[in-house]
């Protein structure tokens, strides 16, 4: 299973000050604050830490529905940028941060990604598409179709659908045995798509 999350660091609810005096309080736990505070880059820093909380989350909902976001019981552990673990209750997922133009781009992966192929990808909109309230979902249902069609050639009709408000690959109304993930903020757009090494191009 996987989740990514992409922050736009140059949109304005990034920026330093636009964020609520109490939100890294509310939002990161002990180790976390620790690491912001001796950071040379503390803003960077803290969108890093919350991307890699939210796509933890995208994975913590696939491993059970009922999972809630409360940020700050997802402690990430940046070991070695741009690699780090995200625990929460009982689960580690490993993440990788990827740098874009203005922006951080993170991918987590539960364990059972490592038998798996990992596909992603990032795009920056317009500015005038990226205002437009509907122009993200669907661009970044748009980068997903685009880069992952050539996995499944032979499948008619690839489209992005939702389960539950997850979103999943199918081929012909028919589920595929892939695992997706979207994001968009500010510019940017990205998705990661785990496919068994049984699926879609050897």
């Amino acid at each position: 299973m996987i989740g990514n999350d992409i922050v736009d660091l140059r949109d304005a609810d990034a920026q330093p000050g636009a964020r609520h005096p109490r939100f890294d309080a509310r939002v990161f736990c002990a180790a976390e604050l620790a690491a912001l505070a001796a950071s040379s880059a503390p803003n960077r820093l803290r969108w890093v830490f919350w991307a890699a909380k939210e796509a933890a989350y995208k994975v913590a909902r696939k491993l059970d529905a009922a999972s809630v976001f409360s940020p700050s019981q997802f402690a990430v552990e940046l070991e070695s940028e741009p690699v780090g673990v995200v625990a929460f209750g009982p689960e580690r997922l490993p993440f990788r941060v990827t740098e874009v133009p203005g922006g951080v781009h993170v991918v987590a992966t539960h364990l059972s990604a490592r038998r798996s192929r990992i596909l992603m990808g990032s795009r920056e909109l317009t500015d005038a598409a990226s205002r437009d309230v509907a122009a993200p979902g669907l661009a970044v249902r748009e980068l997903a179709l685009s880069q992952l069609s050539s996995c499944w050639p032979d499948s008619p009709g690839l489209a992005v659908a939702q389960e539950g408000r997850i979103p999943v690959l199918e081929s012909g109304g028919v589920r595929l045995d892939a695992d997706l993930s979207l994001s968009h903020h500010g510019r940017w757009v990205a998705f990661a798509c785990e496919i068994p090494q049984a699926a879609g191009l050897a």
